[in-house]
Order: C-alpha cells, then sequence, then structure tokens
C-alpha cells in the first residue's frame, strides 16, 4: 500500500522515546478495538518475530523450516497490475493518516500498463474506498522482473508522489535494499521467506514477509504471497499517520 499520497504510517509530535512507544501502543489498541477485531496482538508480534511467528490484528504467519529457492522474478509476489479489470479488495484500517477513513473497504481495480519509468512499465490502479470516502483515484507501481514500485498518485505527467520499492530480486531470506521515499531513506529487510500466513481467514502458502525501516521514523511490515500479491501491510510514516491492510479477496471481473 502507499502514501504522501501514497504509504500512510502512524507520526508523532516529538516526545521521550518511552513516552512516544507508549502513546504508540495505547493509540494502536484504540484503533483495533474501534474495529471490534479483538485479537489485540500488536505487541505479540514485535515479541513473536524471534520465534518464528507474528500476529496483527486477526492475521498470523509463520516460517516453514524449509528454505525454497531464492525468487529471480518479483511479479510471482506481487498484485497483478498487468490483469486488467482485477480487482482486489482490503480492509482499512488507519489513525492520523488524512488519506485513508479511519476504518472500512479498499477495492484496487487494475487498469492495465499506461507509461513507463526509469524503463519499467508503469501500471494504473483504481483505488475506491467504501462508506463514500472521498473520490476514486488513480494510483501507480512500476513493475518489471526485478523489482516492485508504488510511484503513489501523479499530479502531473510523469511526476508522481513517490518510489517506494516494495519488493526486489532476488527475494531470499535476509535480502536487503534501500531506497528514498519522500526525502528519506528506507531499508527493506526480508525477515521471512517462505511462510504461511493467515489473513482473514484464509490461508496462504509461500509468503514473503518484509520490514522497512527510515531513517525518520518511518517503519512497516508487509507480506506478500506468491501467485496472489499484497495479503497484509502495516506502515508508519511520521507526519502520515498508520494505515493497515488484510486482503479480504481478489477476483478477475
Amino acid at each position: 500500500m502507499a502514501a504522501s499520497n501514497t504509504r500512510l504510517r502512524i507520526g508523532f509530535n516529538a516526545v521521550r522515546p518511552q513516552q512516544k512507544e507508549k502513546e504508540r501502543d495505547e493509540m494502536m489498541k484504540r484503533g483495533i478495538n474501534k474495529l471490534g477485531l479483538g485479537c489485540k496482538n500488536y505487541v505479540l508480534a514485535a515479541l513473536s518475530l524471534a520465534l518464528g511467528f507474528a500476529a496483527s490484528g486477526c492475521s498470523s504467519i509463520a516460517d516453514n523450516p524449509s528454505t525454497p529457492a531464492p525468487e529471480p522474478d518479483v511479479r510471482n509476489y506481487y498484485i497483478h497490475l498487468a490483469t486488467t479489470n482485477c480487482e482486489y479488495n482490503y480492509t482499512v484500517t488507519s489513525l492520523n493518516a488524512p488519506y485513508h477513513p479511519a476504518s472500512g473497504g479498499l477495492t484496487m481495480s487494475m487498469q492495465g500498463n499506461t507509461d513507463t519509468f526509469k524503463t519499467m512499465p508503469v501500471y494504473a490502479c483504481l483505488w475506491s474506498y467504501s462508506n463514500n470516502y472521498g473520490t476514486p483515484q488513480l494510483w501507480y507501481y512500476a513493475l518489471c522482473d526485478t523489482q516492485a514500485v508504488a510511484l503513489g498518485l501523479e499530479p502531473s505527467p510523469d511526476n508522481y508522489t513517490d518510489s517506494w520499492v516494495d519488493l526486489k530480486a532476488p527475494l531470499q531470506k535476509n535480502a536487503t535494499w534501500s531506497f528514498i521515499s519522500q526525502g528519506e531513506h528506507i531499508t527493506a529487510n526480508v525477515t521471512m521467506y517462505g511462510g504461511t500466513a493467515q489473513v482473514e481467514g484464509k490461508t496462504y502458502d509461500s509468503v514473503v514477509m518484509v520490514q522497512y525501516t527510515g531513517v525518520k521514523g518511518t517503519t512497516g511490515t508487509e507480506w506478500f504471497a506468491r501467485g496472489t500479491g499484497l495479503i497484509f501491510s502495516h506502515i508508519e510514516r511520521p507526519n502520515f499517520g498508520m494505515v493497515e491492510n488484510h486482503l479480504l479477496s481478489f477476483e478477475q471481473k
């Protein structure tokens, strides 16, 4: 998922680290309770990563003892951008995120190839929120075999609002890459490769978990399932708030 208008994450005022962490945890708990999820696994997610298990809301992921071969083509793990009219439906939870509803649903409808970006094909995706929140907008992605980049909006021709590198080949355990997003240096790390995840009651195999850390406070975790794409996202970013998405379904219209 994305934010400046592209990826949105929790941003708080400059306070003491201990106070900041306490406020963030309390806000997250209130957000989960507001949706009636009742799972309260936000803290568990951080504690359980060392055990090869992570949980957030009503979703969980577990590592696989056997390690798959490295993946040279990230398109096998990304949303089906090239399939026109393929639709993904996600839940949405946000806090202090000006471009996203506090709760509801998001439908992403693939519009196909529209341009190129640094020699990579660019694809458009129509984002529509439930509850009549905002006006449907086109969001853009650059995708090839070696990387998947969320470009955000296009306020003027060939001028995108972001350049967030979701995935970069080869995908394998402990793979890392870096990029600049919104003027912030971000480092991505594949912390799980070939895991099994449960999201909104559905089980996904061959899952990649990527964690993102920025020098200005951005943090995030995303799960990508082979053959499906993004199934879970939790991103926090100073000044842009927090957004969490869980995949409900995807289908060809």
